[in-house]
């Protein structure tokens, strides 16, 4: 969930900007918190606090961003009453997008996730991942706006894991205020990576706000039938 959130806040934050063809540098962080079912662990009942870290460059229609997050996260076990600590930095993920048309904009994206973080810890699985993205957004009048995202991700099966390939999306609405305020609510559904645990379909709500030409914040909040909860808050210094 923790790389979903990062692409959704920056993606619904960067319509803040208004967007021209010289290129631009971003650089996103911020907190994000989960309780529930984790796909980052592959457990059913997990908590993770994490701190992202993405690093952006967009040009006339190409895109490109590198992230990571430091997570803490602790495992719960019911059969053994058991639960497992672990922080560290996490995985790394190169995202590389083209804008194949402008007005509306639809946008294909490739992602890898190198997996470079602990594996003894249970920070990763210690494969890499590679994501195929489509991604649309199209304005309704002046401040009104539409928005939907298509993947497929090909995980790295680490053997005796249960592990398998999953698809994603969402869709979803935003509005902006002249007070540069925007806001947008969508329906989100995460295919599992793990055959152990539920595909989730749940609801996220966006509230952003432009501080400055070059500083924005941007709030983040869902509910699934996982009975999952996530919420985040994100800071972006545009350059």
């Amino acid at each position: 969930m923790i790389k979903y959130f990062i692409v959704v806040l920056c993606m619904f934050s960067g319509s803040v900007f208004a967007a021209d063809s010289a290129w631009k540098a971003r650089v996103s962080s911020g907190l994000f918190y989960s309780s529930g079912q984790s796909q980052v662990t592959g457990s059913a009942d997990s908590t993770m606090y994490s701190i992202p870290l993405m690093i952006s460059l967009a040009g006339n229609r190409m895109h490109a961003n590198v992230s990571t997050s430091y997570m803490d996260i602790s495992n719960k076990y019911p059969t053994t009453r058991r639960v497992s600590k672990v922080s560290g930095m996490g995985d790394v993920t190169l995202s590389l997008g083209y804008d194949l048309t402008e007005s509306p904009a639809w946008t294909l994206t490739y992602k890898h996730k190198f997996a470079v973080a602990n594996v003894k810890k249970g920070l990763s699985t210690g494969k890499d991942d590679n994501y195929l993205q489509l991604d649309y957004f199209s304005t309704l009048g002046q401040r009104a706006s539409v928005f939907a995202t298509a993947g497929y991700k090909l995980v790295g099966k680490v053997s005796g894991s249960n592990m398998k390939d999953s698809s994603y999306g969402s869709v979803g609405m935003g509005y902006f205020f002249p007070s540069k305020t925007s806001v947008g609510i969508s329906v989100d559904y995460t295919g599992s990576s793990y055959k152990t645990l539920k595909d989730q379909t749940g609801g996220s709500i966006f509230l952003g706000q432009s501080l400055s030409k070059l500083w924005s914040t941007a709030l983040f909040g869902s509910y699934d039938n996982t009975s999952t909860v996530s919420a985040g808050l994100t800071f972006t210094r545009k350059f």
